[in-house]
């Protein structure tokens, strides 16, 4: 029991909400905005070609119209993306650090399987990188097991 009438599950199921409703409720103008603010990953930095969002699609003659198009693409990848609030907030409450995801992909194109795993920051890199690689290697069996496909290895 705590000082507090609440519990740390409280703390941690209210910081979730948040997040889930702070990006269900974001606006399109939000979103320009960021973009606005926002450099595009795949400018390159180390050339000082680095640019916005705005920089990169409103041109001299400022015609907006890809600038919306990628506004109305990014809009509609926050609307279908998954509620993950919960896990980032624990992951974070447990001091860990998400690597990147994992998918599997079927011979269809689809996408059967994702997975993110989200070791302690005290690993050496070596063990971390060890851990994620075994880790993938188990999944995979077992997604190629259950789902009987071959290991992307093999089916190239």
């Amino acid at each position: 029991m705590t000082d507090h009438p609440y519990t740390n599950a409280d703390l941690r199921a209210t910081a979730a909400e948040i997040i889930a409703t702070a990006i269900q409720e974001i606006t399109p103008s939000e979103i320009a905005d960021r973009m606005d603010r926002t450099h595009v990953q795949s400018t390159n930095p180390s050339d000082g070609n680095r640019r916005t969002w705005g920089q990169l699609l409103n041109g001299g003659d400022q015609d907006t119209t890809e600038f919306l198009a990628a506004r109305q693409q990014i809009d509609d990848l926050i609307r279908d993306a998954a509620d993950v609030s919960e896990w980032a907030i624990q992951v974070g409450a447990a001091g860990l650090t998400p690597r990147p995801a994992m998918a599997w992909q079927s011979t269809s194109g689809g996408y059967q399987v994702a997975l993110q795993v989200a070791p302690a920051n005290d690993l050496l890199p070596a063990a971390r990188d060890e851990l994620i690689a075994e880790i993938r290697a188990a999944v995979d069996q077992t997604v190629c097991r259950v789902l009987h496909c071959k290991p992307a290895s093999e089916a190239a």
